[in-house]
């Protein structure tokens, strides 16, 4: 993944930081769109969910990697808002290292979930999946720097035509 320039990951990680839950779009069978509200933990640009096992998301995302998603920073009035938006790749997490990552940033942020699953130490929590969200493109939206405006940057390795 290409890095962002510093003023642009520090909006990032300062919009991450603000809020708790993302909008994730994910597509379904017949290929329309399906979005719903999650709760997440960042590591940098990757993000982390978990999600029921047997939940629209996770079947969606078994057959279409794809996602978009959106986050929005809370604001008084149009001249504050700041937000990112995501065009990115879901993976389900199987290999232990990572699922340790993403259970650990996720009971950090969200330490209810120690009282809503069964057993936090069983890796992937019991009824659940965990997903690593890796952007592949990001729009950052800072009306502090005028109406609308948006600064685009493709993550991808331009080489590649993927992630590096």
């Amino acid at each position: 993944m290409k890095p962002l320039p510093p003023a642009a990951q520090a909006l990032a990680a300062k919009i991450l930081a603000a809020v708790t839950d993302l909008t994730l779009a994910s597509i379904r069978d017949d290929g329309t769109p399906h979005a719903s509200t999650v709760s997440f933990a960042a590591d940098g640009l990757v993000l982390y969910v978990a999600i029921a096992l047997d939940s629209h998301k996770a079947h969606n995302l078994r057959t279409h990697p794809q996602v978009a998603l959106t986050v929005n920073a809370p604001y008084r009035g149009w001249q504050e808002i700041q937000g990112l938006s995501m065009d990115a790749m879901a993976e389900m997490i199987h290999e232990p290292v990572e699922a340790q990552r993403a259970a650990t940033a996720l009971l950090a942020r969200f330490p209810a979930f120690a009282d809503v699953v069964a057993n936090t130490a069983a890796l992937p929590w019991p009824g659940m999946l965990f997903v690593r969200i890796t952007p592949l493109a990001l729009s950052l939206l800072d009306y502090t720097k005028g109406f609308g405006h948006t600064d685009f940057f493709d993550l991808r390795d331009s080489a590649a035509g993927r992630l590096a």
